[in-house]
């Protein structure tokens, strides 16, 4: 699975994200938060004027848990 690592990093280090990042979109790189932002446009924006598309993850981080639980199914990303 392409960017395996960033969803994996993710799921590992959900509950530390979602008490820093609440609200937020992550980008993630390898194991590594990049950056945060208020939107996912401009968290893309942002992004790939740095890395190329397909070598980062952006993952919202709910306000709900219920919220993401659909974004952890392997069909919600």
């Amino acid at each position: 699975m392409a960017l395996e690592r960033e969803f994996e990093y993710y799921q590992k280090n959900m509950a530390e994200i979602r008490e820093k990042y609440l609200g937020k979109e992550v980008v993630i790189v390898g194991e590594q938060i990049i950056a945060a932002y208020d939107d996912i446009e401009e968290a893309y924006t942002e992004t790939v004027k740095s890395y190329k598309p397909g070598t980062f993850m952006i993952y919202p981080v709910p306000v709900d848990i219920e919220d993401e639980v659909a974004i952890l199914s392997p069909f919600g990303i």
